[in-house]
């Protein structure tokens, strides 16, 4: 005799891990409308959200799961992955304790308890999570991972970059590792960063981006360059604003715009850019690709903080330029380098020097209007250094 729903279910789950997310996400919530305490149901139903950035809906899913079913160890590790999303370390941090206590002591609930536990600074008590994760599974990629990362923040370089290295081989991102490992000086450093890193690193980040980056860090760029538009004398504009994030720069440039687009390659961001109401499109891609399919389609384009995840500005100055009208303005913010070309930090953040920055222009074809030292925010206690740069196609 079959568990009434258990057919149901079993579709809904199948439909999940094909990666089918809206048909699955659908199929749930039919399934909830019949049996609205169906624990699996509802934990798909988070997971889907979860997997589409929307943490506070994919939260209510899975706090509604966890009552269904408190003794479901899996349920409280999912519930403590979208905490933590949140922000909500504390209660992720109980969650993850709540999933171990209940038999959980798998890889991977040790794992997210780490990363929980390291975002508090509890940085001990992180360690030694993922040490337990690698003594059940010493080829635990995103373990191993996270143990050089935060091998490397308490200073045992050494030992950090021997678990980066071990990550890679069992594993983890190529592109990735290969990007930490360049911005400890261990290798070379590419060109820009890999898009998978930033997509992950501004997914992780896009809840409560604009308090951290506003009250925590003072960010000034949307300020800066909103006030080197108003001599520009723009009005009636399309505009692109080029790794848009939340929307931060929106209210500065929608005042401008006939036509307001955005491009960036955070899911997560862009939900909260949407939420905003105030652009016309909003596409996820990779911004030199985005702007290749974009001939001669805008005035005015502005990158804050943006092209500090490229180290050679070749490639996107050059699609900006096809992407502009004649005469067109393309307005952005770089972190300043010492005398380089360009640099890759060990905050996996590219620094320019002005001499590269003007010379690049001249060579793609802009004319540099301006180019001035500021000051983009503040980093561990200290000002971080800035251009400011306006150009204007030929």
């Amino acid at each position: 005799m079959s568990v009434p729903g258990a057919d149901d279910y079993a579709a809904v789950l199948a439909q999940y891990r094909r990666g089918e997310l809206a048909g699955a996400g659908a199929a749930a919530q039919a399934l909830l409308a019949r049996e609205p305490e169906h624990a699996g149901a509802l934990q798909i139903a988070g997971l889907v959200e979860a997997r589409q950035g929307r943490f506070d809906s994919a939260l209510g899913w899975l706090e509604r799961a966890v009552a269904c079913e408190p003794g479901n160890a899996e349920l409280h590790n999912h519930l403590g992955n979208v905490l933590l999303a949140l922000e909500r370390e504390d209660a992720a941090i109980a969650a993850y304790e709540q999933a171990v206590a209940l038999g959980l002591e798998d890889p991977h609930a040790l794992n997210n308890r780490g990363a929980a536990l390291q975002s508090r600074r509890r940085f001990d008590a992180a360690l030694q999570c993922f040490e337990r994760a690698l003594e059940l599974r010493p080829d635990f990629a995103d373990a191993l991972l996270n143990r050089g990362e935060l091998l490397v923040e308490l200073g045992r370089r050494s030992a950090g970059i021997e678990s980066l290295q071990r990550a890679r081989a069992a594993g983890a991102d190529d592109a990735k590792i290969g990007f930490a490992l360049a911005s400890l000086g261990v290798e070379p450093a590419a060109d820009r960063a890999p898009p998978e890193f930033v997509r992950e690193l501004f997914d992780q980040y896009a809840h409560g981006f604009d308090d951290h980056l506003t009250g925590r860090l003072g960010y000034r760029a949307p300020e800066l360059i909103g006030a080197a538009l108003q001599p520009l004398a723009l009005g009636g504009a399309a505009v692109v604003d080029l790794g848009c994030g939340t929307g931060l720069c929106a209210p500065l440039l929608r005042p401008l715009a006939a036509r307001l687009d955005g491009i960036d390659l955070s899911g997560a961001m862009l939900e909260q850019a949407r939420a905003r109401g105030l652009y016309d499109e909003l596409l996820q891609a990779e911004i030199v690709a985005a702007l290749g399919e974009r001939p001669g389609r805008y005035d005015l384009a502005v990158a804050a903080d943006v092209l500090i995840y490229f180290g050679a500005l070749e490639p996107v100055l050059a699609a900006v330029r096809a992407t502009l009208r004649p005469r067109g303005w393309f307005v952005f913010t770089l972190e300043a380098g010492e005398g380089a070309d360009h640099e890759l930090r060990s905050t996996r953040r590219y620094a320019h020097g002005s001499a590269y920055v003007a010379r690049v222009a001249q060579a793609q074809g802009f004319a540099l209007q301006r180019l001035t030292g500021e000051t983009l925010r503040s980093e561990g206690g200290a000002e971080v250094a800035g251009h400011l740069v306006v150009l204007q196609r030929g």
